[in-house]
């Protein structure tokens, strides 16, 4: 026991400032987090999922869907359900599971900082992680794409590691691409690193190679035994989607320009996310928003991210035997290469958050960059930016967040009692808001909802009417921007046969008398 406590006590006095900082981010990332936490439809199938596999024991073979109509291997669903098991159902033990996550995020960048580059690499690029409002509002956001920051990082340090010789980092890389390729699809991105990298070095393919590689595959077997049993239900939509795609192949000079623009603009919003506090709008794939992000962010900042990003990738270029700058350039270069194949080429919208596994790469190479200023300067940016940056977290707000759902659903329990009600939502941009998953849990629910059509075969043993009931309930979401006109007829309507209403943050909760059948 002595000797273990003596193990712990020289890891704290050789790592105490990591261990501060970690510390301090974790803070930052727990504060409010109940009224920030971010629940939408994207969280409201995997905690269906989850619950039923928690009350009803179905445990699926097969887990989120992707663009192309292919679904995943399950691991992601089987550990939120696990998640929401210890939380008792309640979606935001997932909210304070991706805090504390985000310490272990904050300590492998500091970790791979000082492996690939030095010391004050890593301490720059792990303040910078811990206090970027754009991590931190990420780092709270429990869904699929909240791996990436973490999965970029492990593949990194471990093919670094592979390079240098170390066997054991094989299998450390084939369970988290496993895991990451299961988790989305864009993951594929760090199977097409790792290919490259074990090509431009000459890894040999040994036994522990094809170990590491078994186990890759051996993760698409409940992918594998779900469509031996459904025909191949799953692999079909495959060659649909491409087929569709192909015909209107396009290279728009504006698309291009657009796409290519992402890159420096996060690294910028990394620094700090200039115009927005709603942290909604900050997830939102509605035009409205990720146009207001974009549109927010001064060019003056954004000529200089570019800068920056070419800088670094010239001079990694001209040291390409280096494998600790040709790893992040590769990974920025692949990522590239992407979301021009996938929103140049192939037309579709393309967002921020598609790049969170690029994330740390930009934070390295930024933290590389400030390095090599003088250690005044560096410091002196430093302490404005976690200023300004701890002073805009405190005053993010989500005037749609999981408590006002929360608090909405209560007031409606409270106001119908066991009465049976039909639950509708209205709103353009936040019509799939997760307020049926709420109902669900805290009862009773509702007999008809919008949601039906989209994931009834999720509700378990809950009868569905064909009629909606004498009272029908709609969450009427009131908009950051002008709503259009079908959403002001409609809500015109319900007002007209409104018995009670109240508000709660920007959702209206309007209770309506539907005796005499004119709700369709």
């Amino acid at each position: 026991m002595g000797k273990f406590l003596k193990t712990i006590l020289t890891f704290f006095k050789n790592n105490y400032f990591i261990i501060f900082i970690v510390f301090l981010s974790l803070l930052l990332r727990l504060v409010r987090i109940e009224g920030l936490f971010h629940f939408m439809y994207d969280e409201e199938v995997p905690a269906y999922v989850g619950r039923r596999i928690i009350l009803f024991h179905h445990i699926p073979l097969i887990g989120g869907v992707t663009p192309l109509g292919l679904h995943l291997a399950p691991y992601f669903y089987w550990f939120s359900a696990f998640l929401l098991l210890i939380g008792k159902l309640n979606p935001v033990v997932w909210g304070y599971f991706a805090a504390v996550f985000s310490c272990f995020t904050v300590f492998l960048i500091y970790l791979t900082g000082q492996k690939l580059f030095n010391k004050k690499v890593a301490v720059i690029s792990s303040i910078i992680w811990a206090f970027s409002v754009l991590a931190i509002i990420y780092d709270r956001h429990y869904w699929a794409l909240f791996w990436g920051p973490a999965i970029s990082l492990i593949v990194i340090y471990s093919l670094l590691r592979i390079i240098e010789g170390s066997q054991k980092y094989k299998y450390i890389l084939a369970v988290t691409l496993a895991f990451a390729i299961n988790v989305d699809p864009s993951n594929i991105i760090f199977i097409i690193l790792s290919i490259v990298a074990w090509t431009i070095y000459k890894i040999p393919l040994n036994r522990s190679s094809f170990f590491a590689f078994a186990i890759l595959i051996f993760s698409f077997l409940p992918l594998v035994l779900f469509d031996l049993r459904h025909g191949f239900v799953n692999t079909k939509p495959i060659l649909k989607y491409f087929q569709e795609k192909k015909s209107h192949p396009s290279l728009s000079v504006k698309s291009f320009s657009q796409n290519t623009k992402i890159f420096p603009l996060t690294l910028t919003r990394i620094v700090y996310p200039f115009g927005i506090d709603e942290v909604a709008k900050q997830y939102s794939y509605c035009k409205t928003y990720t146009q207001e992000k974009l549109s927010s962010v001064p060019i003056v900042a954004i000529v200089f991210s570019s800068f920056v990003l070419i800088s670094f990738f010239v001079y990694a270029l001209k040291n390409s035997q280096n494998a600790a700058l040709l790893l992040p350039t590769l990974l920025l270069f692949l990522y590239f290469i992407a979301i021009q194949i996938y929103g140049t080429l192939l037309n579709s919208d393309i967002f921020e958050h598609y790049i969170t596994g690029l994330f740390p790469a930009l934070v390295l190479i930024l933290a590389k960059f400030l390095s090599a200023l003088p250690k005044k300067l560096w410091l002196f940016l430093l302490a404005i930016f976690i200023i300004i940056n701890v002073g805009t977290a405190s005053k993010f707000k989500n005037s749609i967040g999981f408590q006002q759902k929360m608090e909405a659903v209560k007031y409606t329990q409270e106001q119908l009692g066991n009465n049976p009600f039909s639950l509708e939502s209205l709103s353009t941009c936040w019509k799939y808001s997760g307020y049926r998953y709420l109902f669900a849990v805290k009862g009773p629910e509702p007999v008809k909802s919008f949601m039906d059509p989209n994931i009834a075969y999720l509700y378990g043993n809950t009868p569905i009417w064909e009629k909606h009931p004498n009272t029908v309930v709609s969450f009427v979401v009131h908009d950051f921007a002008p709503e259009t006109e079908s959403f002001y007829k409609k809500y015109i309507l319900y007002k007209s046969h409104e018995v009670k209403s109240t508000l709660f943050g920007n959702i209206e909760v309007i209770i309506m008398d539907n005796r005499s059948n004119w709700f369709k």
